[in-house]
């Protein structure tokens, strides 16, 4: 089984991105390890709205499954890095304004399992 839950912020703006018909959220969060800090990219499909809410410093709890990337550089290096496939997005913070504290949602979640 592989079901990974971790949380931090956000390091940078979410990034979204149209594949076909469905829609690829990327980020990376920022988790404190004892003395070191974890940089964790993170791919969320079809939660295209995550940017309505969330955006640099916004702190998170996520659920998913972590994948390998692999590939190799120009001069044949092989490189591989660990990227979290999140389903289900938590917000930690409280919403900023109003009008998105009335329709903010607190998950997010399910994004399509189907996703490349």
């Amino acid at each position: 089984m592989n079901q990974t839950v971790i949380s931090g912020n956000l390091t940078a703006n979410i990034e979204v991105k149209e594949v076909g018909e469905k829609h690829l959220s990327k980020f990376t969060v920022a988790c404190n390890q004892g003395d070191a800090t974890v940089f964790l990219p993170v791919e969320a499909w079809n939660q295209k709205h995550l940017p309505e809410y969330l955006r640099k410093g916004s702190r998170v709890l996520l659920a998913g499954a972590l994948r390998q990337d692999q590939w190799e550089t120009k001069s044949g290096e092989r490189r591989s890095r660990l990227v979290l496939r999140a389903q289900q997005v938590d917000f930690l913070d409280p919403p900023r304004g109003r009008a998105k504290m009335e329709n903010a949602p607190r998950r997010v979640g399910q994004g399509s399992r189907n996703a490349a």
